[in-house]
């Protein structure tokens, strides 16, 4: 109980700093993304003004840690703090297909969530369930994915990261470089299930077996 009032005070002091602080003005910024960059010293002074609400996450929630020491990057997204990047050599900005899925074994519960279906289509996927005690049904919906690859000087490793809840500012190297491949979507790797039972224009649902 006490965890969950220390959680939800810092998630109001973190909002309430976003208000007043966020976007950050003296940085620039991808244009329609909420990516800001900018050099050591003014990404380190806007850095400051979020250094206490940082380590507060960090000691509450290391509690719930075994012996994993938590950085910040791995803070959980629901605190909505924005993500920092020192030493930011460049930047991948890409767009890649993808699709969300959910399963359900039973029709009341994928209506509730993936909408309407024509009756025909409704009977398919009853029947399927109803063929065997292991059947289920998985619904996908394509969307497209953005994320960014931070790549960091003197790091062999890049950082691959959804930004667009949080944010994320990036304090940047002299010869930073930014390649935003926003207008060329990878391709989506091949998908595994093929003609589904049911199409709503926004989810398809295939039949599946455990």
């Amino acid at each position: 109980m006490q965890d969950a009032i220390a959680v939800q005070s810092l998630k109001s002091d973190i909002a309430l700093l976003r208000q007043n602080i966020w976007p950050a003005v003296d940085l620039q910024n991808v244009e329609g993304l909420p990516i800001y960059y900018g050099s050591k010293q003014l990404v380190a002074e806007y850095y400051q003004q979020w250094t206490a609400l940082i380590e507060r996450a960090q000691a509450l929630f290391q509690s719930f840690m075994e012996d994993e020491a938590l950085d910040a990057i791995h803070l959980p997204s629901h605190l909505n703090l924005p993500l920092f990047f020192f030493h930011v050599d460049r930047i991948h900005i890409n767009k890649t297909r993808a699709k969300e899925s959910k399963t359900f074994r039973g029709i009341a519960s994928l209506l509730d969530k993936c909408g309407q279906f024509e009756p025909d289509q409704i009977a398919e996927m009853s029947a399927w369930l109803e063929s065997d005690d292991t059947a289920a049904l998985v619904a996908h919906r394509e969307f497209i994915d953005l994320r960014t690859y931070v790549f960091q000087h003197g790091q062999s490793e890049y950082t691959r990261t959804r930004f667009y809840v949080n944010g994320i500012v990036l304090s940047t190297e002299q010869h930073f470089e930014l390649v935003d491949a926003r207008d060329k979507p990878r391709k989506q790797r091949n998908d595994s299930y093929s003609d589904p039972l049911a199409d709503n224009g926004t989810w398809k649902v295939y039949g599946k077996n455990r």
